[in-house]
């Protein structure tokens, strides 16, 4: 089994549930059935870096709905994510998604931030809103997606990692992912993941993040 480089820290704080993404949905639940968001605007791949919560936001940024111009240098916010995140000092590997979005707003990029914990909410979010990052358990079968592109939770943890969910629908109740691993991995650099399966890695203290961008004029 082939294994790539993971990176995403775990650091609850319980006051990310007074900014809850549902608050910036519409009243009436979506009528789509499915949503997938342009995301063409930069692949990167983190190579043996822990920075997949850096190169997550940076194709956030880069793809759609909000087209940013300019470069952004995943090592340069992966620094600056150490910095502001939970944890003490900066002599360790990976940062939590909260240090990623901080960093973004340090360099103003966004202006707030809010969160999801259920997958009803990520469902409307990416119908509705836009992608989000997102920080979970990574499994040793998530490793290898199967023929179609699909992961599914098996075998042991082998950490934590960061992502971009930026497709979802309600007929084949699968989300899609938008990974750090290069064009080679998965379907193009893609994946695909069950409403169960990820509903589970939320459960599992995972979290998912919608940021509002400040777009920069070209």
């Amino acid at each position: 089994m082939k294994t790539y480089p993971l990176g995403r820290l775990q650091a609850t704080d319980e006051r990310d549930h007074e900014y809850p993404i549902r608050q910036l949905l519409p009243r009436k639940p979506s009528k789509r059935l499915s949503r997938y968001w342009w995301d063409d605007g930069w692949w990167g791949d983190q190579g043996e870096t822990s920075q997949c919560v850096a190169y997550s936001f940076v194709h956030w940024l880069k793809d759609g709905p909000v087209l940013q111009a300019g470069d952004f240098d995943p090592r340069v916010i992966y620094a600056e994510a150490q910095r502001l995140d939970e944890i003490l000092g900066e002599n360790y590997e990976g940062t939590t998604v909260r240090g990623g979005v901080k960093a973004l707003v340090a360099r103003g990029l966004v202006k707030e931030y809010r969160w999801a914990f259920d997958v009803y909410t990520v469902i409307q979010t990416l119908l509705e809103l836009g992608p989000v990052v997102v920080g979970t358990n990574w499994y040793e079968s998530m490793f290898t997606p199967d023929a179609v592109g699909r992961i599914s939770i098996g075998g042991k943890q082998a950490g934590g990692h960061a992502y971009v969910l930026n497709g979802v629908s309600r007929i084949t109740r699968q989300f899609r992912i938008k990974n750090s691993w290069g064009r080679g991995w998965g379907r193009a650099g893609h994946a695909f993941i069950s409403f169960d399966n990820f509903s589970r890695l939320l459960g599992e203290r995972g979290e998912a993040c919608l940021a509002v961008e400040i777009a920069k004029p070209a």
